[in-house]
């Protein structure tokens, strides 16, 4: 919970600081500005004073934060920075997230006010957040810091480079025409305000203090002053932070109202007041607020009053309330501030007992030694504390697979009094129940505990952690396509960065690998590396999980750094309980590394040590097996796995069919049993696949029904080489899908198809076909390129399309892929009967195969289509993509691969679009808005990049097309402004006043903004 937003109101008799605001707006002239100065010096008054002042004349969109307990966490401060900016946190990292929000107004000019910047402690994530801020400001954008000292920033280039302005509490000091003017508003003599060094604070407190009063008995004759009951709400309304204290507000100075209309004290009367007041009633009024705070979930506030105060059982009570109300998500940064600011000899208290358990396993969650923390503060605590260590304690124990744990804990569960009636404790009961039944391998218990629960309950847990929970189970139970749906729903904008991957990881296993393949990410973020804000549990199952997507993609590169971060110190267990490399002693266990398993640690704290582990590591060394050429290995692994675990023991069945296909090709034992079994239909699916495969090797492939079998199928269910051998068997057969396989795994993975299918074609007659008939590159590489002129390339030479019919035919094509055969002859010979119509159509028809080659172009009695493919592209279907995967990317929270995805969208675009397009009205009209929209969304993104020259040759490119938006306007000027040349800018901004002026309407207000910008800009040069 954050104290009210923006800056604070005006208050009756506030001095105007006419001179410091006009020094102010030089914050619009550099990147950074700072002002310093200690407190009661006025500095988010004069900032306040400032940024009203802007906003009767705006230069840009300006924005308010004011840093307070618990920014420390950088993924706090980026979200307080987006909601001021008006904008949803994208799932991104917090630098990102912020510098996005700074960006939101491209190419309008954006300033962040980060005011009590001294609130975020030094060394903290929250720190090294503003100063990566100063380090990639974006172009446009601008920083203001002020607080009683500032963070750890590299400003020393800016100051080189005279890039940054600086105030003061020299320049905060009001000056003798603003102390005549206080004293005026006070009826008081300028005399009575003489020597105080025109300290803000002190000469309105004197003001308020009746005449001759010494400095040092101001506080105590204001106090003096006040009612008891004034003076009790004026300390809660300074413990509180903020309260409805209307009645303060005109009595009682240093009282000011903020964004939302609640009324705040300055932090110069906490300190006051504590001295001033009985110290009895300090304590009774700070616990009594403290508890408010807490009630309303404001445990990081209620953590700062009690550092603040030195009091260890108020901390004690707010660390508990923060463990409760976090726990998977909790903030580590602030657990470690807590812990350092009391002595080691109170940490053996129930609430930061509790802490100290939350903040270890925070980072590993692994750390057996969690249990005693928990169970020692479970033991001395009160009711809160007991159902807090619980649910603490039931994280930890899942995440280890302690079984006896998850029963033990929750026999304590029931023990609880009130656990049916309180929303925490139901989740926390149903939760340990629903662990205990998954470890028992009961995945549709589970299920039907977490999918019985309230949606308001579920909505009381902190982190979604029972969401997680329900997604696990539904992959495990073989239920993929409602998991992927549940992710994308509630986890997708996760603030953490291994939460929001669950969504892919869902997908792939419902059947949809766009977001692992190749093209789905860059060389620097390869999808293979887990997250580096995860636990070593989460670590673990990605990288069991990215071995075997590995294998599926023919990535050896990826798989072997997966597999040895997966087999490194911390991650995996002893070398005595697993090993790849055969199998060791009695068989019972494996080893890890090669032939003779001299294998490094695996699973300190207990990872890989139980059956669900040991299956996800069997599958991934069974696939790394595959991948490398030697299935008889894999086959002894799974072999190995279900001697030691049968699949009589339904964990061992669960956890082994994670992964169905290989279990269900390697193992007959699992065969039998999952074709006895009911599955789930992403299961199903994968099941389908692998018999296809067992029954290509026996012959068979014939007379198996393909019904349903896609490629992507195949993919996810199987390793490449296996993926590849299926191609080659109905490739043998006569079968089409073995051609259409082996396509899209080329056009998919490349080379990787033909290096794993290779290997077969001395023994399958169906490989060779293949290799022959899709080659790495295609023969020839043919487009299709509409947006523009027409123009259709054979291996980059132009092949010339005489015939007008011709031409419109492929222009229709490229535009709806495939269409009715009448509806075609319907819109290319509107006037010829359908005879005359058929007989022009094939004619028509038999000129483009010529041109195209005869690939390219299916025909039937009933439709016409046009078969893109690796060998055939058409600008406009690329375009649609480019598009889509802009809209995707921005969804997901990853505006960095939506600008790749634009600037790819509109490379495309070469003039006037579907020039041939006949009948089809209004498509062309829609593609060009699509361009232009693009256009100018990559040109504001490059705009705010500081990329002013290629912002303002996109703007020139939509305003060809759309002369009179204002969009295009703003962005032209904006990127003229930026680049510094007077000549140029004075042409454009003629240019836009005269277009405005024959529009005869007024700008619109951003238009106004970036007109002014440019036209001040003018003025200086």
């Amino acid at each position: 919970m954050r104290l009210p937003g923006g800056p604070p109101r005006a208050i009756s008799g506030e001095i105007l600081r006419t001179r410091l605001i006009d020094r102010l707006a030089a914050r619009w002239d550099v990147p950074v500005t700072t002002v310093v100065a200690g407190p009661g010096f006025g500095k988010s008054t004069a900032l306040a004073q400032a940024m009203r002042r802007h906003a009767a004349d705006p230069r840009g969109v300006e924005a308010w934060v004011t840093c307070e307990p618990g920014d420390e966490d950088a993924r706090r401060l980026a979200a307080a920075v987006c909601r001021a900016f008006d904008v949803p946190a994208p799932a991104v990292a917090p630098l990102d997230a912020a510098l996005e929000a700074l960006r939101s107004a491209s190419p309008i000019e954006t300033c962040l006010i980060l005011d009590d910047c001294h609130e975020i402690p030094a060394g903290s994530s929250g720190e090294r957040l503003i100063a990566d801020l100063v380090r990639h400001l974006p172009a446009g954008a601008h920083l203001l810091l002020s607080g009683r000292r500032l963070p750890a920033a590299p400003l020393a280039r800016l100051h080189a480079a005279e890039l940054i302005r600086c105030f003061h509490q020299a320049d905060l000091a009001f000056d003798e025409g603003e102390l005549a003017q206080a004293a005026g508003h006070a009826d008081r003599a300028a005399a009575d305000v003489a020597g105080l060094g025109g300290w803000p604070a002190l000469v309105r407190l004197t003001l308020a203090a009746p005449p001759g009063v010494a400095r040092d008995y101001l506080w105590e004759e204001v106090v003096s002053g006040l009612s008891p009951a004034d003076r009790e709400a004026l300390l809660y309304l300074a413990m509180l932070g903020s309260a409805d204290a209307s009645d303060l507000l005109d009595r009682v100075p240093l009282v000011a109202r903020f964004g939302d209309g609640r009324i705040r004290a300055h932090h110069l009367w906490t300190d006051a007041l504590t001295r001033l007041l009985p110290a009895a009633q300090v304590a009774s009024v700070r616990a009594h607020a403290a508890g408010l705070l807490l009630d309303r979930g404001d445990a990081l506030r209620a953590g700062s009053i009690a550092i603040e105060a030195g009091d260890v059982d108020l901390l004690d009570r707010a660390a508990t309330v923060l463990v409760a109300s976090t726990l998977a998500t909790f903030p580590q940064d602030t657990g470690v501030r807590w812990l350092a600011a009391v002595a080691e000899t109170e940490h053996g208290r129930p609430g930061l007992r509790l802490l100290t358990a939350a903040t270890r396993y925070a980072s590993r969650a692994g750390d057996r030694e969690v249990d005693g923390i928990v169970d020692a503060a479970f033991r001395d605590g009160d009711a809160r504390v007991r159902t807090a260590a619980l649910s603490l304690a039931t994280i930890a124990a899942h995440a280890r697979g302690d079984e006896n744990r998850l029963a033990e804990l929750f026999q304590e569960s029931l023990d609880l009094p009130g656990a049916d009636a309180e929303p925490t404790l139901r989740l926390l009961m149903a939760g340990v129940r629903g662990a205990i039944f998954e470890l028992m391998g009961s995945i549709d218990d589970a299920l039907a505990l977490v999918e019985a629960l309230s949606p308001d309950d579920v909505d009381h847990q902190p982190g979604k952690i029972i969401v997680r929970f329900h997604v696990y189970l539904l992959l495990l139970a073989g239920r993929a396509d409602e998991a992927a749906v549940i992710a994308q729903k509630h986890l997708a904008t996760s603030p953490y960065a291994h939460v929001r991957r669950m969504p892919q990881f869902a997908r792939w296993m419902a059947g949809d690998p766009r977001d692992l393949l190749p093209a789905a990410h860059s060389p620097d973020r390869p999808a293979h590396l887990p997250e580096a804000d995860a636990n070593d549990r989460y670590r673990f199952n990605f990288l069991a999980f990215a071995t075997v997507v590995a294998a599926s993609l023919g990535d050896r590169a990826a798989l072997e750094h997966s597999w040895s971060q997966l087999t490194v110190s911390g991650v995996g267990q002893s070398e005595s309980a697993l090993a790849v490399g055969g199998l060791e002693g009695s068989g019972s266990s494996l080893a890890v590394g090669g032939p003779g398993g001299s294998g490094s640690p695996l699973a300190v704290g207990g990872l890989g040590l139980d059956t669900r582990d040991a299956a996800m590591l069997a599958t991934a060394a069974a696939a790394r097996a595959i991948l490398n050429g030697d299935e008889e290995q894999a086959r002894a692994m799974l072999a190995a796995f279900v001697d030691e675990h049968p699949l009589s023991d339904p964990v061992a069945a669960v956890h082994l069919r994670r992964f169905l296909g290989y279990g269900y090709v390697l193992s007959p034992s699992a065969r039998h049993a999952w074709d006895a079994a009911p599955l789930g239909p992403a299961h199903q699916r994968v099941r389908e696949v692998a018999r296809l495969l067992l029954a290509a090797r026996a012959g068979r492939l014939t007379s198996v029904p393909m019904t349903g079998v896609t490629p992507e199928t195949v993919l996810i269910a199987l390793p490449l080489p296996w993926a590849v051998e299926l191609a080659a068997h109905a490739a043998g057969a006569g079968l089409p899908f073995g051609r259409r396989l082996f396509q899209w795994l080329v056009d998919h993975l490349g080379g990787r198809a033909h290096d794993a299918l290779r290997p077969l074609s001395g023994r399958m007659s169906g490989a060779r076909r293949l290799l022959d008939a899709v080659p790495t590159t295609p023969s020839s590489a043919t487009v299709v390129a509409v947006l523009g002129p027409l123009q259709v390339l054979v291996d980059g030479r132009p092949v010339e399309l005489r015939r007008r019919r011709v031409r419109q035919l492929l222009t229709i094509l490229a535009v709806t892929g495939e269409i009715d055969r009448d509806r075609l002859m319907d819109l290319l010979w509107p006037d010829l009967d359908p005879s005359a119509a058929a007989r022009n159509l094939r004619v028509t028809l038999t000129y483009l195969r010529q041109a195209l080659g005869a690939d390219h172009l299916r025909c039937d009695r009933s439709w016409v289509r046009l078969v893109r493919s690796k060998a055939l592209t058409v600008d406009l279907a690329d375009l649609r993509d480019h598009l889509a995967e802009a809209h995707a990317a921005r969804t997901r929270g990853d505006p960095a691969a939506a600008g790749t995805a634009l600037a790819a969208a509109v490379g495309l675009w070469r003039g006037d679009p579907l020039t041939d397009l006949i009948g089809l009205d209004g498509v062309a009209a829609g593609v060009l808005a699509e361009l232009t929209e693009a256009a100018l969304t990559l040109g504001e993104r490059r705009f705010a990049e500081g990329d002013a020259t290629a912002a303002a040759e996109l703007a020139r490119r939509a305003l060809a097309a759309e002369p009179y938006a204002e969009r295009g306007m703003r962005l032209l000027l904006a990127a003229e402004t930026q680049r510094r040349d007077p000549v140029a800018l004075g042409r454009v901004v003629c240019r836009v006043r005269e277009v405005l002026d024959s529009l005869g309407a007024a700008p619109e207000p951003a238009t106004r903004i970036v007109l002014r910008q440019a036209e001040l800009a003018g003025a200086r040069r």
